[in-house]
């Protein structure tokens, strides 16, 4: 047992040092700015891909933000996957002008799937490659103005693959969809940011995300229950450029019950620990294939290394060990009466000390972030100090996760907020 825990402990140890770099990483995330991208040469053609399942209370609205853009109209083309819908959703997108494919397969009722059947048909139809990108978003998002502007400026340069700026519509509905939303600026402060200022690639999630018609030239084929992290852990891998593009902003609504959370984050977890195992490999083969952007493939492994599997397993194993140790020490009765009952005080002083620190980051998150959050300060106030519920919650449900099977579900989507009552700053 002490070789073992000696061997864990240089282990550990190592891994920590090489995921060092993440401290320069929240520097850079805070104080530095914004990155430029130079006026495009060309108004690239974009397809506009939304995979909706029951969505007619909010794709409208997504669809008028597109109609709004200060971008050519004619230099957009908006496709819709109507994914076993039983109400207006397709009516909605048609009468707005989209082209929709209807698509009935319960048994196979996933957002891979459905983007694999529209590219199938945007194929037959048209042609992958008649378009020279694709944004890809969800029937709630919302798109600010300039977004496909700000889009098509970062995307001439980099040409592969670009994100948006993840904003959140309903922020302040409740801690939840708080916490989302402050989940979502973190990854702008601690990843994107820095990774753009040093011209790293960065991860995308779900939605508001170009993706150049030469890498889909062979349609879609990510289809697990994370289907974006399988898709930007691959372009990595292949040495593509994934740029963040700060300027193009776009909202999401976020979950605001404590179910769909649960549900959602089971989802998240049992997909990135599939992806870990399926792309580590791939990562590692770019690390000697790729000529340039090495380090991105180390970035991105660490980032798709399930934190929070390995958080949950290392308080068990913790928890076990300390249990297992005084039962052999003082024997059952006395440690469940008087061991267990005198650590409780220590327990929970390491808990306020780590509540405190998870509150401490998400005040870094809100002071950077403020301006392009819509809550008001009391609420912000109070939203940042029970951020680290959504955090801390990782734990249990990574562990449950383990012992589940996970099914892809849809989340009902009912906040039916419009751009035009958002109040969009320009950057």
């Amino acid at each position: 047992m002490d070789t073992f825990l000696k061997i864990w402990a240089v282990v550990t140890a190592a891994w920590a040092l090489l995921k060092s770099f993440r401290y320069v990483y929240d520097v850079v995330g805070f104080f530095s700015k914004a990155k430029s991208f130079p006026p495009a040469a060309e108004d690239h053609t974009y397809a506009i891909v939304i995979a909706a399942r029951n969505e007619e209370r909010v794709i409208g609205h997504l669809l008028d933000s597109i109609a709004l853009q200060d971008y050519d109209q004619s230099r957009l083309h908006v496709f819709v996957v109507a994914d076993n819908c039983t109400d207006n959703t397709a009516e909605i997108c048609r009468a707005r002008g989209a082209t929709v494919y209807e698509r009935h397969e319960p048994e196979k009722a996933r957002k891979g799937w459905a983007m694999e059947f529209l590219f199938d048909h945007i194929e037959r139809d048209f042609g992958i490659e008649s378009f020279d990108a694709y944004l890809f978003f969800d029937a709630d998002n919302l798109l600010a103005r300039t977004f496909v502007s700000e889009i098509n400026r970062a995307f001439d340069s980099c040409g592969d693959v670009v994100l948006g700026y993840r904003n959140t519509k309903n922020f302040d509905t409740n801690f939840i969809s708080a916490g989302y939303g402050l989940h979502f600026f973190n990854s702008i402060l601690r990843y994107h940011r820095p990774r753009a200022f040093f011209g790293l690639s960065t991860h995308v999630a779900g939605c508001g995300y170009a993706v150049a018609s030469r890498i889909l030239k062979d349609g879609w084929h990510w289809t697990g229950l994370t289907e974006d992290a399988q898709f930007y852990s691959e372009q990595v891998a292949l040495g593509r450029h994934i740029e963040f593009c700060e300027r193009a902003e776009f909202f999401d609504e976020q979950p605001y019950s404590l179910g769909v959370m649960i549900r959602q984050r089971l989802r998240w977890v049992k997909g990135r620990l599939v992806c870990f195992f399926q792309m580590t490999p791939k990562l590692f083969m770019g690390l000697f294939r790729c000529k340039k952007r090495k380090f991105s493939c180390l970035d991105i492994f660490f980032y798709i290394t399930p934190g929070s599997i390995i958080s949950a397993l290392k308080y068990a194993w913790k928890f076990l060990k300390l249990l297992v140790t005084t039962v052999v020490a003082v024997g059952l009765p006395v440690a469940l009466t008087v061991k267990l009952p005198a650590a409780i005080p220590a327990a929970l002083a390491a808990f306020g000390l780590d509540w405190l620190r998870r509150v401490a980051r998400a005040s870094l998150i809100s002071i950077r972030e403020r301006r392009h959050i819509h809550c008001s300060t009391p609420k912000l106030i109070l939203y940042t100090f029970l951020y680290p519920f959504f955090d801390l919650s990782g734990i249990p449900i990574a562990f449950a996760c383990l012992f589940m099977r996970v099914k892809w579900k849809p989340i009902r989507h009912d906040e039916a907020i419009a751009i035009t009552d958002l109040d969009t700053v320009k950057k």
